[in-house]
């Protein structure tokens, strides 16, 4: 199954062979809602969700795989490198992922550098701990390491890691969804580079204000941090997140 062009907003492309791991468990509140699980649930295949499958054969094509931009630019504008979510239905760094499959992943999105892969975690700790163990030099600058929040209970817990680990790349965060007001201090977010902030949607998605995402945009703007405003809370997923009557669609230079 070919990588394909994603709706995720801030991506090119997702799923197919990029999901070369699929399965997670819950982690915190953030993934009470989890649409990857009700997707698996409605095929009758949600036993990935208790424990991660890895599939070799999809890593093998995706080192092999052609990212075309076709009739439209990639996200970041033409010139720009395709950005690939990978593992967008599961966790690189879930307890039952083992270590050599996260070295197999890293092998290949780090030979191909004509792409930049973003990583996505709520197991920071060992993100950060596989990292000092097993990539002495960190990750290579194609390569995006963050980690999902969603109150300030799981910032406190996850940001520290995300700054700790070793990489030549970029560092994000993915508030989504935003369950809370994030005051984040100016030193938590140092070494930060990007912000994706977004809603809940769904018939029983949970109360978010706008001003907690402004005020997030403006402490990313005091930092120099680039913000990403995903979506509004909504019945569907892609609701425009409007701050002072725009939207606010920003990736690290």
């Amino acid at each position: 199954m070919a990588v394909k062009r994603t709706k995720i907003g801030y991506a090119d492309y997702s799923g197919g062979d990029a999901n070369f791991i699929i399965g997670c468990t819950p982690e915190s509140p953030g993934c009470a809602h989890c649409y990857a699980r009700a997707i698996y649930a409605r095929q009758g295949r949600e036993e990935v969700f208790s424990r991660p499958v890895f599939y070799e054969d999809k890593l093998r094509r995706l080192y092999k795989a052609k990212f075309e931009p076709g009739d439209q630019p990639f996200r970041r504008g033409p010139g720009a490198r395709p950005l690939v979510f990978v593992v967008d239905m599961g966790d690189l760094f879930h307890m039952s992922v083992k270590d050599e499959w996260i070295s197999k992943a890293h092998q290949v999105m780090s030979l191909r550098t004509d792409v930049d892969w973003l990583i996505l975690t709520k197991r920071a700790q060992r993100m950060c701990d596989w990292t000092t163990a097993r990539l002495p030099e960190g990750w290579p600058e194609n390569i995006w390491i963050g980690a999902s929040i969603e109150n300030m209970t799981y910032a406190l817990r996850r940001i520290h890691y995300v700054r700790w680990t070793k990489t030549r790349g970029p560092r994000w965060l993915s508030v989504e969804p935003m369950l809370e007001s994030l005051p984040l201090p100016a030193d938590l977010l140092r070494g930060i580079d990007w912000i994706v902030c977004g809603a809940e949607s769904g018939n029983h998605r949970r109360p978010f204000s706008p001003l907690w995402a402004l005020d997030l945009y403006d402490r990313c703007r005091a930092q120099g941090i680039a913000f990403f405003g995903k979506q509004d809370s909504g019945r569907f997923p892609g609701t425009p997140l409007l701050l002072r009557g725009k939207e606010i669609k920003e990736w690290p230079r």
